[in-house]
């Protein structure tokens, strides 16, 4: 899935103390949760949240930056609407297309 207006993105770019990136690549999906057992005598299990079947989110750091994609991919991230279901129930995401 591309939150991006297409640009050739750059490489992450890195100085001495320092980077910068071109672009931001998320991971979204429904989650559910999971346990793995937890190699320490007597420890409860480990907990995690589990992707069901990931999506990949692309977009450029200038598309990231526009208010209405940055609050979209926020909303989808913090759990109060996500990208996910958007897709599932035939929302227009064109709507915040970075094209415009």
């Amino acid at each position: 899935m591309l939150f991006h207006c297409g640009r050739e993105l750059l490489e992450t770019r890195h100085k001495p103390r320092s980077f910068q990136v071109d672009d931001h690549r998320l991971h979204t999906d429904h989650i559910e949760l999971d346990f793995l057992v937890n190699p320490k005598p007597d420890a409860l299990p480990l907990r995690y949240l589990r992707l069901i079947h990931p999506v990949h989110i692309l977009t450029c750091v200038d598309c990231y930056a526009r208010a209405e994609i940055r609050q979209r991919l926020d909303d989808d991230i913090n759990g109060r609407r996500a990208l996910v279901d958007a897709r599932v129930h035939g929302e227009n995401l064109a709507q915040i297309s970075p094209k415009g």
